[in-house]
Parts: C-alpha cells; sequence; structure tokens
C-alpha cells in the first residue's frame, strides 16, 4: 500500500545526526541549507529529528519502503512511502486501513521553531480542528483520505 503523508512539522531530511562538531563547519546540509556555526548546526539536526521521529512512528508496524524525501510547499510538508505488506496499519473494528498509524502518531513530540508555522502545537495531533499530519492511503490509483 502507497501512503502519502502531510505534515505542517518541518521534517526536511537534512542528514545532521550526533553531536556538533566544530571541525565540521562550514558547509551545506543534505537539504540545501548552508550551516556555518552551532545554531546552524542545532536547526538542521532538529529538522532531521522530526524526520527520524516520523520514520521511527511508521517503522513501528512496518519497513518502510520506496521512501521519498519530504518536501516542503506553503509550509506543509509531503513525503511518500509504502508498507511491506497490505494490513499493517490497520485495527480491530476500524474500517480505516491507517487507524493504527494515527493512533501510534497521536500525541507524539516533535521539535518547532523551525520553519513550520508559529502557532503549531508542539505535539503530532491526527484529527480535529487542530490537525498537523494526515496520512492518505492509495490503492489502485485510488485516493481515500481518512482524516
Amino acid at each position: 500500500m502507497k501512503i502519502i503523508c502531510r505534515t505542517l512539522f518541518d521534517c526536511s531530511l537534512t542528514g545532521v545526526t550526533g553531536h556538533f562538531r566544530s571541525s565540521e563547519i562550514p558547509f551545506v546540509d543534505r537539504a540545501g541549507q548552508s550551516v556555518n556555526n552551532q545554531l546552524d548546526w542545532n536547526h538542521s539536526r532538529n529538522q532531521q529529528r522530526n524526520w527520524e521521529t516520523l520514520l521511527q512512528i511508521i517503522s513501528l508496524r512496518t519497513q518502510p519502503a520506496d521512501l521519498t524525501v519530504p518536501v516542503e510547499t506553503d509550509g506543509v510538508w509531503e513525503f511518500e512511502f509504502r508498507s511491506e505488506s497490505e494490513g499493517v496499519f490497520e485495527m480491530h473494528g476500524d474500517s480505516d486501513p491507517l487507524a493504527g498509524l494515527r493512533v501510534d502518531c497521536e500525541g507524539i513530540p516533535m521539535m518547532l521553531n523551525l520553519t513550520e508555522q508559529p502557532s503549531l502545537a508542539p505535539t503530532i495531533t491526527t484529527n480535529g480542528e487542530d490537525q498537523n499530519i494526515w496520512f492518505i492511503a492509495v490503492n489502485n490509483a485510488l485516493e481515500s483520505n481518512h482524516g
């Protein structure tokens, strides 16, 4: 199953991991941002942390395949992946094929003060008026949005 994720959290894949090392400054991260000091490094690292958090949540139930790099358009980051098998995100008694993914995400803390909207809550919200992440299951070229 192909799944599209859209989120208001800055989850840019920067490739910045580990602790700050001044000997590696300056460089350009994988998102194309210049990293010239510790403040820049922390910014890139926190973007990468959000990406890692989303991957860890997805990986609770499946090994994501065909993962795309998050792309930001008008304050929304979007990426796609495929689950290793059908039904891994289903929950008994729920017709939403991604119910388990939504439950797994709800309330997980995310890093803020990056490039996202300033009024964003610091945790993932999967429904309601404060929703800040959307998952869309795509099967047989038909899109079904549950959330």
